[in-house]
């Protein structure tokens, strides 16, 4: 059963007397609270649970995202998450070399601790240059290695990087183990000529004019091979562009961004990623994350009505017992942005949740563009959502505003509980546990209905 609280904003779930609130402000652990100067924007967390239950976090912190001291930071619990230690650097900004977007990934029987971050290691002056780098920790977290870069390849035929200039870009995917070995991590490029057209307001032109796409870096031997020099680093697709969308607004312009990835019950890899079409894309590999099929809007089942969302976060995963789980907002309406003009990219909350199983069997009547990959999901359930209850800080945005409140959530499964690592508002790093009921499937679609 379920209550609304606010409206459409808030939902208390009451399964059999034990009660659960959509409320990133109910039923919280604080891992970070926020503080001063450098400590006020904490954003992006990405977990890791070690094989003796010790559980690491890290995540972006500067004064302001794109901030010339965004550093990278992380924090340790040997509780299960009910106490943090308090964080420490893994890469902090130095004389303008920006260290952003960590992503942490285990290595399980070493139990190796890798951090992908992107670095700027020009110190250039536009947003987020540089390229990806990567530190290890054979200790949880004690001692880091030094860092090592990770060369990208250069896309420049459809203007992503420019010659003789720093290539730019950010990864906020959470990586994953592919079947034969592989890590696997998603990062979006970002064209410079679009980020530098005089817009007013924009220090780093208008988000929603940028050129991006999407990539994936691969590391073939991560499980095998300790020496960081002899990784074997790739970056699919191969060739002179990734994948993309067109923009709503211009269908000749590519947008893509943020690619998050999991595995399939059939083995497949697939990868969710927001565009400005009003609607999550997707893509599919079905060899592990070398070859991708082209982007295609991602849909309630095949053939059926295409999922609305914003451009923001829209991370998918897969439960141990073969579920996949997709959270995104549910609603593509633009929302007033600080001047009262539609913006595209604030309407982010709440986040629901739709539970999927693969069934391509029964999508084989479809054809390429519309059979979803074979997954059908659920109905949307309210899992995490945050109200803006003082109407007089803007005036001209209603009480309810829903705006940016749970940030890029990470899905935890830890000892047959569920969990998620949230930014409130981009300030504070919260971890939630969430009910198994919440993500018990029901209502699922039925083929021909």
């Amino acid at each position: 059963m379920e209550h609304d609280i606010h409206g459409d904003y808030t939902k208390l779930y009451d399964f059999h007397g034990k009660t659960y609130s959509t409320c990133i402000d109910h039923d919280f652990v604080t891992i970070h609270q926020h503080g001063e100067g450098r400590d006020l924007t904490n954003q992006q967390p990405c977990c890791t649970i070690l094989s003796d239950g010790t559980w690491m976090v890290c995540w972006t912190q500067a004064t302001y995202e794109a901030a010339k001291d965004e550093s990278v930071v992380a924090a340790i619990s040997h509780d299960g998450g009910k106490t943090w230690e308090e964080p420490f650097f893994i890469e902090e900004a130095s004389n303008g070399r920006t260290a952003s977007w960590g992503m942490l990934f285990t290595v399980p029987h070493t139990q190796r601790v890798y951090c992908f971050y992107w670095w700027n290691e020009n110190a250039f002056w536009l947003r987020d240059a540089g390229t990806i780098y990567f530190k290890y920790t054979d200790d949880k977290g004690k001692t880091w290695s030094r860092r090592h870069r990770i060369s990208l390849p250069r896309h420049e035929k459809y203007g992503l990087d420019v010659p003789g200039e720093d290539q730019h870009g950010w990864n906020t995917g959470f990586p994953m183990l592919t079947p034969d070995g592989a890590m696997l991590l998603g990062f979006t490029k970002i064209s410079p000529p679009s980020m530098t057209c005089e817009v007013p307001g924009h220090r780093y032109g208008d988000p929603d004019l940028w050129d991006t796409e999407v990539f994936f870096l691969r590391c073939a031997n991560i499980l095998s091979e300790d020496d960081p020099s002899k990784l074997d680093f790739c970056v699919t697709p191969e060739g002179d562009s990734g994948l993309w969308a067109p923009h709503n607004d211009d269908e000749e312009r590519r947008f893509c961004q943020e690619p998050y990835v999991a595995l399939l019950p059939s083995g497949r890899v697939i990868a969710t990623m927001r565009t400005r079409t009003g609607h999550p894309y997707y893509s599919i590999s079905d060899d592990y994350g070398i070859t991708w099929k082209p982007a295609q809007p991602l849909r309630i089942r095949p053939g059926g009505e295409k999922l609305k969302h914003p451009c923001g976060p829209c991370p998918i995963t897969s439960t141990k017992d073969g579920r996949i789980l997709f959270f995104y907002r549910n609603d593509n309406t633009p929302a007033p942005g600080w001047d009262g003009s539609p913006c595209y990219w604030t309407n982010r909350d709440p986040f629901h949740v739709s539970v999927g199983h693969e069934l391509p069997k029964l999508a084989a009547g479809c054809n390429a563009e519309n059979d979803n990959a074979g997954i059908y999901f659920d109905a949307p359930k309210v899992i995490l959502s945050g109200v803006r209850s003082d109407p007089t800080e803007h005036p001209n945005i209603s009480e309810y505003y829903p705006r940016r409140h749970a940030q890029y959530p990470h899905y935890l499964e830890w000892a047959d509980r569920f969990f998620v690592v949230y930014s409130n508002h981009k300030i504070d790093i919260r971890l939630k546990e969430i009910p198994s009921e919440i993500f018990a499937a029901y209502g699922l679609p039925t083929v021909g209905e």
